[in-house]
């Protein structure tokens, strides 16, 4: 902050408790929380693709067992599973880890389906799930990926 002290500009010695927003980012009074880095690189528990593969599979034969495919309701129904998939993977309480969770459904009439998926980890520590399931009118994948945070 400057002060104007007649025509000229003085730099002021007091620290703001603002952001760049202007909001402030500690209560009036107390000190800032400074953390410290902990330079983990590698994780104490890792990530378990075989415990994430069976909650994909029973996330998706529980509510799709029944579900005839609607063009109109699969994008909500894909961000509910995926939600309920990433939430019970949460769940498994692994540390330091990024839980994304994907799910895809389509029609199962004249459907011819190849999908990809790429990304840049470190193949010690990331790791993946995945299930597919189908019935007589869609399919649908269920994707779920853990990468490490260091």
């Amino acid at each position: 902050m400057a002060q104007m002290t007649g025509s000229r500009y003085s730099a002021s010695t007091q620290r703001s408790n603002m952001d760049m927003r202007g909001a402030p980012t500690t209560a009036p009074g107390r000190p800032a929380v400074r953390y410290e880095c902990t330079y983990k690189m590698e994780p104490d528990r890792k990530f378990m693709s075989s415990e994430a593969r069976r909650i994909i599979e029973d996330i998706l034969e529980a509510q799709l067992e029944s579900q005839r495919y609607d063009p109109q309701k699969c994008p909500i129904l894909c961000r509910e599973l995926a939600d309920s998939i990433k939430q019970r993977v949460k769940e498994l309480m692994v540390p330091r880890y990024k839980i994304i969770a994907l799910v895809s459904i389509g029609s199962a009439e004249h459907a011819d389906v190849c999908a990809a998926s790429q990304c840049v980890w470190n193949d010690k520590f990331d790791s993946y799930a995945e299930y597919t399931f189908k019935n007589g009118s869609l399919y649908a994948v269920g994707i779920v990926y853990g990468i490490y945070q260091e």
